[in-house]
C-alpha cells in the first residue's frame, strides 16, 4: 500500500511537470503574427490577395522547417481603406501579437501607424512606398520610398535611356510631390533639362497633359500619380501623337495596367497601342529576377495554383516582410517570457532596429533584408517596359554595385547614381528556343538528338560592351558544334535591339530517372550558360512577345506561361516509344555559393550566379507498348507456371523442368531490358515485377518437392493441402504484384 501511495505521489509530480513543460513548450510554439491586408473591397485582387499569400507560404515553410517556435497568422481586413485599416490596427494592439506585416496600401499603413505605435507594436510594410509611412515610430518599411523612386527613374532616364530632358506630371499630394521632388534632387545632379506640372483636379492634370504633348522638344514624361490618373494621361498622350517614353511608379507596373485599354479602338487595333514605350519602376520582375525569387514562384505556383509568370511582386515582398518579421518574433521569444507582451513587443522592435547594414541582416529574396536609420530600406528598383501589352524587364537595368572598382568607373562601366553610390549596367536579353525536331532519344547512352533554333535580342548601349551576350555556350553538347560567331540571320530591329539567330543540329547529354520504369516520364533539357558574365551584366530572359505558339504546336501541361515555348507540331513524329507532354523554356541561372577568390565579394556575399536559359521537353513513355514487349511473356510464362499446379503427379519433373525454364528465360529477357536502359545503379519499377516471377519460379519448384516428399512417405492428404497452399500463394503473389503495379505506375 505503501509502495502504490508512493507511486501515485510520483506519478502526479511526473504528470504536473509534463503539464507544466507542455505549457512552457506552448508558450515557446505559439508566437502569433498578425497580417492586415485588403482581403475584400477593390484592392483585393490587385494587391490584398497576392500579398497575402506570400505572407502565408513564409509562415508555412517557416513551420514546416521544424526549428524555432511554431507562428501562428492572425488574419485582419482593412478593406482598402482608411477607415478598415485603424479598426484592424485597434484589434491587433488589443491582441497578443507580436508583430504585424501590412498593411499593404501607403494611405492604409499611414492611417493604422498611429494605433501601432501607441501598442508598441512593429509593422512592417514592404509594399508601400509612401515617405511619409515612417513618421510613426513603429513601422518599418522594407520597400524603397516614393522619393528614392523619383531619384531612380532620373538616374534610369539619363543613364539607360540617355535621356536630357524630362517634363514630370505629378499629382499635387503627399504621393505625387514626393515622386517629383525625389526626380528634382536626382536631375539637378545629372543635368537634366527638367519641368516641374502639377495638378489638383483633372482639368489641371488634362491641361498639363496637352502642354507636355505639344512641347516641340518631345522630353521624356514622368508622371508621378496612381494609375487611375495615369490612364486618362496615356489616353491623351497618344491620342495627341506624343510618342516620347513614358516613365512611371509601381502602380503602372504590371499587366493589369495595359487591359484597362482594352476596350478602346486604337488597342483593339494594334495591341499594346497606348502601352508602348511606357516604363514603370517595381521591386522585382519575375523574368530577370535572381535564382532565389525564381524558386520562390515556383512554390507559389505550386502552392496557389497560379499562373507562373502571373505571380506578383507583391507576394514577393510579402513573403520577405512575413520571413523578417518571423525571424524577429524567434529571436523576441528567447529572451523574454510569454507573459510579457509588452517585452516581446519590444525585443521584436530592437531586433529590427539591430538590423543596420548588410552584414547585420535577414536574408531576404531581393538582397539582404536591413534598415537605414529612419527605419526605411534601400531597395534598388526594377525597370519594366510594355511590349504588345506584355510587361517584361526592360532590356538595360541599373545593378547597384557594392565595393565598385576605380578602373570600372572611369572606364564608365559604372555610373553614379548617388553621393558616392554607383551603379552597372545589365543587359536584358530576350531569348528563345523553337524545337524542329527530336529524332532520336537514347536512354542507354544517356543522350538525345535534337535540331532546334535559338535567338536572342538585346540593346547595346555605353557601359555594356564588356558583357557580350553571344557568348554562351551549351555544356551538354557532346556532338555537333556551336559557334556563335555564325548566326544563321542577324539584324538591327526598329525598337533599338539587335537580333540572332542560330540553327543547331547536335546530341546533348542528358540524365534520365528509370526509377518508375516502364510507366517514367523524361525531362530532355536543352541549356546554355554565359560563363563570361556573371547576371549583374546580363541576364537571358523568356522573350514572351516572340512565343506565342503555332496553330497545332504542342501545348503546354496545366495551359500556363510555358505555352509561349515553342515546337514544331512534327517535333516528335520518330519517338515511337514516346508521347510528348510539356515543351518550355526560361531562365537556368547557374549558382555558384563561393566568391570564387574576389576580394571585392568578400564579406558581402559568396553567390555568384551566371546566366542561362533552357528549354525542357518532357515525354511520357507508351506505357502499353512497353509492357507488350517486356511484361506480355512473362505474365504467359507466369500462366503456364499456374498451370502445372494441376499437372498430375506423374509430370512433377515436367513441373521442375516448366519452372526452370520459365526463370531462365525471365533472366534473360531481364538482361535484355537492362542492356536497353544502360547501366543503372539502382532498382527500376519493372524490377520488381521480375524478382515477383522469380519467386513465384521458386514457389513451383519447392511446391513439387515437398509435394513429391508428402507422397513418397504416403501422406496423400498433407500433399494435397501444400499442393493447395502453394496454388493460394501463387495466386496471391501474381493478384497483388499486378494491383501494386496499377497503384504506382
Amino acid at each position: 500500500m505503501l509502495v502504490f501511495k508512493g507511486f501515485h505521489r510520483a506519478a502526479l509530480i511526473v504528470g504536473a511537470m509534463l503539464l507544466l513543460g507542455l505549457s512552457g513548450a506552448h508558450g515557446q510554439t505559439a508566437l502569433k503574427l498578425a497580417v492586415v491586408s485588403s482581403i475584400s473591397g477593390v484592392f483585393e485582387v490587385s494587391y490584398g490577395r497576392p500579398f497575402l499569400d506570400g505572407v502565408r507560404l513564409a509562415v508555412e515553410e517557416a513551420n514546416a522547417a521544424g526549428p524555432g517556435p511554431r507562428i501562428l497568422l492572425d488574419i485582419h481586413d482593412d478593406r482598402g481603406t482608411e477607415e478598415g485599416a485603424r479598426a484592424a490596427a485597434e484589434r491587433i494592439g488589443a491582441s497578443d501579437a507580436l508583430a504585424v506585416v501590412g498593411p499593404p496600401l501607403s494611405t492604409s499603413s499611414i492611417a493604422a501607424g498611429p494605433a501601432f505605435a501607441r501598442a508598441g507594436i512593429a509593422s512592417i510594410v514592404t509594399t508601400v512606398e509612401s515617405d511619409l509611412v515612417t513618421d510613426h515610430a513603429t513601422t518599418f518599411r522594407a520597400s524603397f520610398k516614393n522619393s528614392d523612386l523619383g531619384a531612380s527613374l532620373a538616374n534610369y532616364l539619363r543613364h539607360a535611356l540617355g535621356g536630357t530632358r524630362a517634363a514630370v506630371i505629378f499629382a499635387d499630394n503627399a504621393y505625387g510631390r514626393t515622386i517629383a521632388d525625389g526626380f528634382r534632387r536626382s536631375a539637378s545632379r545629372l543635368g537634366l533639362a527638367t519641368s516641374f506640372h502639377a495638378y489638383a483636379t483633372p482639368a489641371e492634370r488634362d491641361e498639363a497633359v496637352r502642354r507636355v504633348a505639344a512641347d516641340p522638344d518631345r522630353p521624356a514624361i514622368v508622371l508621378g500619380m496612381l494609375d487611375d490618373d495615369a490612364v486618362p494621361v496615356m489616353v491623351t498622350l497618344r491620342r495627341q501623337g506624343a510618342t516620347a517614353p513614358v516613365l512611371g511608379p509601381t502602380g503602372m507596373g504590371n499587366e493589369s495596367f495595359a487591359d484597362k485599354f482594352k476596350d478602346l479602338p486604337e488597342e483593339q487595333r494594334a495591341r499594346g497601342f497606348f502601352t508602348r514605350g511606357v516604363y514603370a519602376a517595381v521591386p522585382v520582375i519575375l523574368d530577370s529576377a535572381n535564382s532565389e525569387t525564381l524558386a520562390f514562384a515556383e512554390r507559389f505556383h505550386v502552392r496557389f495554383a497560379t499562373d507562373r509568370a502571373s505571380v506578383s511582386w507583391l507576394a514577393v515582398q510579402g513573403y520577405d516582410g512575413a520571413r523578417l518579421a518571423i525571424a524577429a518574433l524567434r529571436d523576441a521569444a528567447r529572451g523574454k517570457p510569454a507573459a510579457d507582451l509588452a517585452g516581446r513587443r519590444a525585443a521584436v522592435r530592437g531586433f529590427l532596429q539591430s538590423l543596420d547594414s548588410p552584414l547585420r541582416a535577414v536574408a531576404g529574396l531581393l538582397g539582404p533584408l536591413w534598415f537605414t536609420p529612419d527605419r526605411g530600406r534601400d531597395l534598388p528598383i526594377r525597370v519594366g517596359h510594355f511590349n504588345k501589352g506584355l510587361f517584361e524587364s526592360a532590356p538595360l537595368q541599373l545593378v547597384p554595385v557594392a565595393n565598385p572598382a576605380a578602373a570600372d568607373i572611369a572606364s564608365g562601366a559604372l555610373v553614379e547614381v548617388g553621393a558616392g553610390q554607383y551603379a552597372r549596367r545589365q543587359q536584358v536579353v530576350y531569348t528563345g528556343i523553337y524545337l524542329n525536331e527530336i529524332p532520336r532519344l537514347d536512354v542507354a547512352q544517356s543522350i538525345f538528338t535534337a535540331d532546334l533554333y535559338v535567338w536572342i535580342r538585346f540593346a547595346r548601349g555605353v557601359g555594356t560592351a564588356e558583357a557580350d551576350p553571344t557568348q554562351f555556350e551549351f555544356p551538354d553538347l557532346v556532338r555537333g558544334s556551336f559557334d556563335p560567331t555564325q548566326p544563321t540571320a542577324q539584324r538591327d530591329l526598329e525598337d533599338g535591339t539587335t537580333y540572332r539567330l542560330w540553327r543547331l543540329h547536335g546530341d546533348f547529354k542528358n540524365d534520365y530517372d528509370l526509377h518508375r520504369y516502364p510507366a517514367d516520364l523524361q525531362r530532355l533539357g536543352v541549356r546554355f550558360f554565359n560563363a563570361h558574365a556573371a547576371t549583374d551584366r546580363l541576364v537571358y530572359v523568356l522573350d514572351r512577345s516572340s512565343l506565342d505558339p503555332a496553330p497545332g504546336a504542342i501545348p503546354s501541361k496545366g495551359g500556363d506561361t510555358d505555352a509561349f515555348s515553342g515546337a514544331e507540331p512534327a517535333a516528335f513524329r520518330n519517338l515511337t516509344q514516346w508521347l510528348p507532354v510539356r515543351v518550355g523554356q526560361g531562365r537556368d541561372n547557374l549558382v555558384i555559393e563561393s566568391s570564387l577568390g574576389d576580394p571585392g565579394q568578400v564579406g558581402i556575399g559568396r553567390r555568384q550566379e551566371l546566366s542561362g536559359f533552357e528549354m525542357v521537353v518532357e515525354v511520357r513513355r507508351r506505357i502499353g507498348t512497353t509492357l507488350v514487349k517486356t511484361v506480355l511473356p512473362i505474365g504467359l510464362m507466369t500462366l503456364i507456371m499456374f498451370a502445372t499446379f494441376y499437372f498430375p503427379p506423374a509430370l512433377a519433373g515436367a513441373k521442375v523442368t516448366v519452372a526452370i525454364t520459365a526463370g531462365l528465360s525471365g533472366a534473360v529477357l531481364l538482361s535484355s531490358i537492362n542492356a536497353q536502359l544502360g547501366n543503372v545503379g539502382y532498382v527500376i519499377a519493372v524490377e520488381y515485377g521480375f524478382y515477383v516471377f522469380f519467386a513465384l519460379c521458386l514457389l513451383c519448384i519447392v511446391t513439387v518437392l515437398l509435394v513429391e516428399k508428402l507422397r513418397l512417405a504416403e501422406r496423400a492428404a498433407d500433399a494435397l493441402k501444400v499442393e493447395r497452399v502453394g496454388r493460394y500463394v501463387f495466386v496471391f503473389g501474381f493478384a497483388a504484384t499486378i494491383v501494386a503495379a496499377l497503384v504506382v505506375l
